[in-house]
């Protein structure tokens, strides 16, 4: 028996997310074992500078990903009605399905994502 396309996407972003997750988790580990001072962050080797960028780029990577294909995938494949809605209402359907634990808390992620995504080297101190 062939599975429903909405099935088959929920699979399939499911499958990506976790690899972010791997990959954002290895990347945790490694942070941990280093001593993160400002003064260690104000002169990165190459490969703290490697680190810290597999970090920043799979936590941009994950948080894209589930709130761009894996809650819309979810919310497919229960079959609802997504066409119109907003972003803002697919995080409130998903917290009262409890997928998701708080919407507010996820537009906090969302926000450091952005913060992420527009850091300038000549913004940091």
């Amino acid at each position: 028996m062939t599975e429903k396309p909405e099935i088959l996407a929920l699979q399939q972003s499911y499958a990506t997310c976790r690899m972010h997750q791997e990959a954002l988790c290895e990347a945790l580990i490694d942070l941990a074992q280093r001593d993160l001072t400002e003064k260690m962050l104000q002169n990165l080797d190459k490969q703290q500078r490697r680190l810290l960028d597999q970090f920043t780029y799979r936590y941009i990577r994950l948080q894209d990903d589930i709130g761009n294909r894996l809650m819309k995938a979810v919310l497919l494949a229960l079959e609802e009605d997504i066409a119109a809605m907003p972003v803002i209402d697919r995080l409130n359907r998903l917290e009262q399905l409890e997928w998701l634990p708080s919407a507010e808390e996820w537009m906090e992620l969302r926000k450091i994502r952005n913060d992420f995504t527009h850091e300038y080297p000549e913004t940091m101190k």
